[in-house]
Order: structure tokens, then sequence, then C-alpha cells
């Protein structure tokens, strides 16, 4: 199979308009359920969304950010689909740091890691750390406004250093692998 240059993971696998709208839904979906799996903490819960949004930006790319934003416009327009619930008044929240930070990051991961193929795995490493700190930057900043900082690092995130870990773990491997089957 010969590569092309300058396209996600996702690219390699489909090739009609169909299959991307498909894999953009799905996104959507992912993250809607992964944001009701979680452990409440307050007042940030811990939920799997990170681990989807590392990983669909990483091997979707572009598509993996718009299905990003897409969930956060939907929510903000009040399908019950974020943690706790949805809707414009979600904007106020401690945690809607969290979320825009998510749109952010999968922006950046999709960009950084658009020519994977081309590239060692470092570059992927270097793409989903890069958005993992640019979801907690945002979250911190957001939900200090609230708590003030030292209370937003104790509760959004020191509880939160070894399961994002393990996300980011999780996301880094299995885009590899998909990568490593072409």
């Amino acid at each position: 199979m010969k590569f092309r240059n300058n396209l996600s993971i996702l690219d390699q696998y489909t090739s009609g308009t169909f299959s991307k709208i498909a894999f953009y839904l799905l996104g959507i979906i992912l993250l809607s359920v992964s944001s009701k799996v979680s452990i409440p903490f307050f007042p940030v819960p811990m939920t799997l969304q990170t681990f989807v949004v590392y990983f669909i930006a990483a091997s979707m790319g572009l598509i993996g950010f718009y299905s990003t934003i897409s969930y956060v416009a939907l929510g903000l327009m009040g399908l019950p689909i974020f943690a706790v619930g949805g809707g414009i008044g979600y904007v106020m929240s401690p945690t809607f740091g969290f979320l825009y930070g998510m749109i952010l990051a999968s922006f950046t991961i999709a960009f950084l890691s658009k020519d994977l193929f081309n590239k060692k795995l470092f570059k992927l490493i270097f793409a989903v750390f890069v958005g993992a700190s640019i979801v907690f930057i945002c979250g911190i900043i957001h939900l200090a406004s609230f708590i003030g900082l030292d209370k937003a690092l104790t509760a959004g995130l020191y509880p939160f250093i070894y399961s994002e870990l393990l996300k980011i773990a999780l996301a880094i491997s299995i885009s590899y692998l998909l990568i490593k089957k072409n």
C-alpha cells in the first residue's frame, strides 16, 4: 500500500464522503457516551471524554476536531450530552473550561498529527501530550475563576493525573496500532 502524505489515520481507512460522515457522527456519539461514564468528583467529574478527544483527534484528524466542536455545540443547544446535562447555561459552569479546552486540544492534536505516516511514535506522543496540556490549562484557568487557583488545582488537576496518563497512553497506543496496521 502506498502511503499518502499529510493525511490522518482515518484517510488511510476511508475514501468516501459517506464514510467520513459516519466517522464524524461516531465521534459525536463516542463523546456523548464517554461523558456519561464518570466517577462523580466535585466540581469536576472524572469521565472518559478526554480519552475520546485524544483518540479521535489523533486518528481522525480534522474530522475528530469537527466531532468535538459539534459535540460541544449540541450540548450548548440543550441536548443533555455533557457529564451533567447541557444547555447554554453550561458556559457559566465551573467545568466549562475543560470543554472548550477539548475543542482547542482536538484541533491541536489533529494539526500536529496530520502526517503521522511519515513520522515516528514521538510525534504522536508529543501531539497528545500537548493536547492534554491544553485541556487542563483551559479547565484549570476557568475553574480558578470560580474557586481560586489553589482549589482549582486540588479539585481539577491533582486527582486526575494518574487516570489522565492512563487515558493518554491508551489513546496513543490505539492510534499507533492503527498506523502500524497500514
